[in-house]
């Protein structure tokens, strides 16, 4: 069976579940892993390049995920839990790293990466929380941190070997 017959047949198989995924890996020795469980998800991927690859995990409903990579040895992990959250990534170049964690309820991240060797990481933990993140250059390293309800968080990075961590939230310890 040629990949688009079963592409074709995996999305008629999604849609008939209540949930639609179109991933696409182009060139040689791109990994793609989808899991999903609930409903009405929906899923954009497209990988092109050299060993690229994307790992998508969705549960409960409407969750949303949108990827783009170009490039040589790039990887996104997208892990959402909850009802309507999103997540966004766009990489291009090589060996770019890409975590995005969302657990509640509407929360937003998106995040683009241009260069070599950068990693992004977006935790959120509650409701409506927001996050933009923006790299451009060589091994530079950021992350976004957040807790509790309509956090909003935007941290655009440009350069070589630059760090950044943004924590917000709040919490209570016992």
């Amino acid at each position: 069976m040629t990949f688009r017959k079963t592409l074709a047949l995996g999305l008629a198989v999604a849609a008939l579940a209540g949930t639609a995924s179109a991933a696409e890996a182009q060139y040689q020795r791109n990994h793609v892993n989808i899991s999903q469980a609930g409903q009405n998800h929906e899923l954009s991927g497209r990988q092109q390049g050299f060993r690229n690859r994307m790992e998508i995990r969705q549960r409960g409903r409407q969750q949303f995920v949108q990827t783009i990579q170009d490039g040589l040895r790039n990887g996104i992990e997208v892990r959402q839990s909850g009802r309507g959250n999103g997540a966004f990534i766009d990489q291009l170049g090589r060996l770019n790293e890409a975590v995005i964690r969302q657990q509640g309820v509407n929360n937003s991240a998106y995040s683009v990466q241009t260069g070599t060797g950068n990693t992004v990481g977006v935790y959120q933990f509650g409701n409506n929380n927001a996050a933009t993140t923006n790299q451009t250059g060589n091994n530079n390293t950021l992350g976004v941190i957040q807790f509790g309800n309509g956090q909003h968080a935007a941290v655009n990075q440009t350069g070589d070997n630059r760090n950044a961590l943004v924590i917000q939230g709040s919490w209570t310890l016992n």
